[in-house]
Protein backbone atom coordinates (compact mmCIF):
# COMPACT_ATOMS: atom_id res chain seq x y z
CA UNK A 1 0.00 0.00 0.00
CA UNK A 2 3.04 2.67 0.89
CA UNK A 3 4.85 1.71 -2.55
CA UNK A 4 1.42 3.15 -4.04
CA UNK A 5 -0.05 5.96 -1.73
CA UNK A 6 -2.55 3.24 -1.37
CA UNK A 7 -4.35 2.67 2.42
CA UNK A 8 -4.27 -1.28 3.53
CA UNK A 9 -7.67 -1.90 3.00
CA UNK A 10 -6.99 -0.85 -0.54
CA UNK A 11 -4.67 -3.27 -1.44
CA UNK A 12 -5.87 -7.10 -2.12
CA UNK A 13 -2.98 -9.92 -2.85
CA UNK A 14 -3.33 -11.27 -6.32
CA UNK A 15 -1.51 -14.10 -8.48
CA UNK A 16 -0.91 -11.78 -11.50
CA UNK A 17 -1.87 -8.21 -12.90
CA UNK A 18 -3.69 -10.00 -16.08
CA UNK A 19 -6.01 -12.28 -13.60
CA UNK A 20 -6.05 -9.07 -12.04
CA UNK A 21 -7.56 -7.07 -14.86
CA UNK A 22 -9.43 -9.99 -15.30
CA UNK A 23 -11.13 -10.34 -12.05
CA UNK A 24 -11.96 -6.22 -12.24
CA UNK A 25 -13.45 -6.56 -15.19
CA UNK A 26 -15.97 -9.32 -14.25
CA UNK A 27 -16.45 -7.30 -10.94
CA UNK A 28 -17.20 -4.20 -13.07
CA UNK A 29 -20.07 -6.45 -15.28
CA UNK A 30 -22.69 -4.55 -14.32
CA UNK A 31 -20.99 -0.98 -14.03
CA UNK A 32 -19.76 -1.94 -17.52
CA UNK A 33 -23.61 -3.25 -19.29
CA UNK A 34 -24.23 -0.25 -22.14
CA UNK A 35 -20.91 1.39 -21.85
CA UNK A 36 -17.22 0.83 -23.26
CA UNK A 37 -13.47 0.80 -22.83
CA UNK A 38 -11.33 2.51 -23.92
CA UNK A 39 -7.84 1.36 -24.53
CA UNK A 40 -4.90 1.53 -26.66
CA UNK A 41 -2.29 -0.74 -28.39
CA UNK A 42 0.49 -0.14 -26.18
CA UNK A 43 -1.32 -1.56 -23.38
CA UNK A 44 -0.04 -5.62 -22.35
CA UNK A 45 -1.36 -7.89 -25.04
CA UNK A 46 -2.64 -10.73 -22.75
CA UNK A 47 -4.74 -7.25 -21.27
CA UNK A 48 -6.12 -6.69 -24.70
CA UNK A 49 -6.74 -10.48 -25.58
CA UNK A 50 -9.30 -10.24 -22.49
CA UNK A 51 -10.63 -6.73 -24.00
CA UNK A 52 -11.39 -8.98 -27.56
CA UNK A 53 -12.88 -11.74 -25.47
CA UNK A 54 -15.47 -9.43 -23.92
CA UNK A 55 -16.20 -7.56 -27.27
CA UNK A 56 -17.67 -10.88 -27.81
CA UNK A 57 -19.88 -10.69 -25.22
CA UNK A 58 -21.28 -7.48 -26.49
CA UNK A 59 -18.74 -4.79 -24.92
CA UNK A 60 -18.08 -2.43 -26.36
CA UNK A 61 -13.97 -2.40 -26.38
CA UNK A 62 -12.51 0.42 -28.39
CA UNK A 63 -8.63 0.69 -28.72
CA UNK A 64 -6.40 3.44 -30.06
CA UNK A 65 -3.71 2.79 -32.46
CA UNK A 66 -0.02 4.29 -31.20
CA UNK A 67 1.29 7.21 -33.66
CA UNK A 68 4.83 7.31 -33.80
CA UNK A 69 4.60 4.71 -30.66
CA UNK A 70 3.20 7.11 -28.55
CA UNK A 71 -0.27 7.11 -27.08
CA UNK A 72 -1.65 10.55 -25.96
CA UNK A 73 -4.37 11.63 -23.94
CA UNK A 74 -5.66 13.49 -26.64
CA UNK A 75 -5.44 10.63 -28.73
CA UNK A 76 -7.60 8.77 -26.31
CA UNK A 77 -10.27 11.49 -25.56
CA UNK A 78 -11.07 10.96 -29.36
CA UNK A 79 -12.28 7.41 -28.48
CA UNK A 80 -13.86 8.61 -25.32
CA UNK A 81 -17.59 9.61 -25.00
CA UNK A 82 -20.54 9.75 -22.35
CA UNK A 83 -20.58 6.24 -22.81
CA UNK A 84 -17.18 5.27 -21.55
CA UNK A 85 -16.81 3.36 -18.45
CA UNK A 86 -13.51 2.68 -18.26
CA UNK A 87 -10.07 3.46 -19.45
CA UNK A 88 -7.25 1.16 -19.16
CA UNK A 89 -3.86 1.28 -19.86
CA UNK A 90 -0.45 0.38 -18.72
CA UNK A 91 1.47 3.19 -16.95
CA UNK A 92 4.38 2.38 -18.53
CA UNK A 93 4.28 -0.08 -21.77
CA UNK A 94 5.90 -3.44 -22.00
CA UNK A 95 5.96 -2.72 -25.54
CA UNK A 96 8.35 -0.16 -25.73
CA UNK A 97 8.45 1.33 -21.92
CA UNK A 98 6.43 4.39 -23.34
CA UNK A 99 5.19 6.28 -20.16
CA UNK A 100 1.60 7.20 -20.65
CA UNK A 101 0.28 10.46 -18.81
CA UNK A 102 -2.19 8.82 -16.22
CA UNK A 103 -2.68 12.17 -14.81
CA UNK A 104 -4.42 13.32 -17.76
CA UNK A 105 -6.25 10.21 -18.49
CA UNK A 106 -7.19 10.32 -14.97
CA UNK A 107 -9.15 14.13 -15.83
CA UNK A 108 -10.34 12.46 -19.32
CA UNK A 109 -11.90 9.48 -17.32
CA UNK A 110 -13.23 11.75 -14.17
CA UNK A 111 -14.88 14.28 -16.11
CA UNK A 112 -16.91 11.50 -18.10
CA UNK A 113 -17.86 9.50 -15.30
CA UNK A 114 -15.45 6.71 -16.16
CA UNK A 115 -12.87 4.88 -13.97
CA UNK A 116 -8.89 4.92 -15.08
CA UNK A 117 -7.45 1.15 -14.68
CA UNK A 118 -3.52 1.44 -14.71
CA UNK A 119 -1.42 -2.05 -15.43
CA UNK A 120 1.46 -1.01 -13.07
CA UNK A 121 3.73 -3.85 -13.89
CA UNK A 122 6.14 -1.83 -15.71
CA UNK A 123 6.37 1.09 -13.74
CA UNK A 124 6.60 -0.28 -9.58
CA UNK A 125 9.99 -0.35 -8.29
CA UNK A 126 11.47 2.03 -10.98
CA UNK A 127 9.29 5.10 -11.05
CA UNK A 128 7.29 7.02 -8.23
CA UNK A 129 3.59 6.04 -8.32
CA UNK A 130 0.80 7.70 -6.48
CA UNK A 131 -2.49 6.31 -6.92
CA UNK A 132 -4.05 9.54 -5.45
CA UNK A 133 -1.97 11.95 -7.24
CA UNK A 134 -2.38 10.59 -10.48
CA UNK A 135 -6.05 9.75 -10.04
CA UNK A 136 -5.65 5.93 -10.64
CA UNK A 137 -9.20 4.11 -9.29
CA UNK A 138 -8.28 0.65 -9.60
CA UNK A 139 -4.44 -0.61 -10.46
CA UNK A 140 -3.02 -4.39 -10.65
CA UNK A 141 0.88 -5.43 -10.59
CA UNK A 142 3.01 -8.65 -9.66
CA UNK A 143 6.20 -8.68 -8.71
CA UNK A 144 8.28 -10.19 -10.93
CA UNK A 145 9.50 -7.48 -12.61
CA UNK A 146 11.55 -4.29 -10.59
CA UNK A 147 9.74 -5.37 -7.32
CA UNK A 148 12.09 -8.31 -7.57
CA UNK A 149 9.61 -10.68 -6.31
CA UNK A 150 8.55 -14.12 -7.11
CA UNK A 151 5.89 -15.47 -10.17
CA UNK A 152 2.57 -16.15 -9.00
CA UNK A 153 2.69 -12.69 -6.21
CA UNK A 154 1.01 -9.37 -7.05
CA UNK A 155 -1.44 -6.55 -5.61
CA UNK A 156 -4.62 -5.51 -6.90
CA UNK A 157 -5.81 -1.34 -5.69
CA UNK A 158 -8.91 -0.76 -5.70
CA UNK A 159 -9.85 2.69 -4.46
CA UNK A 160 -11.91 2.40 -1.67
CA UNK A 161 -15.30 4.09 -2.30
CA UNK A 162 -15.64 1.51 -5.33
CA UNK A 163 -15.44 -1.46 -3.28
CA UNK A 164 -18.16 -3.66 -2.99
CA UNK A 165 -20.68 -1.08 -4.80
CA UNK A 166 -18.77 -0.40 -8.66
CA UNK A 167 -16.91 -3.43 -7.70
CA UNK A 168 -18.57 -6.05 -6.64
Amino acid sequence: ARLVGAEAGEIAFARSTVESESNLLNGLRDHLAGGNVVTNDLHYAASLYNYQVRRQEGLDVRVVRHRGWQVTAQDMAEAVDHHTRLIAVSLVSNVNGFRIDVRALSSLAHDHGALLYADIIQAAGAVPIDVRAMGIDLAACSTFKWLMGVKGFGFLYVREDLQGDVVK
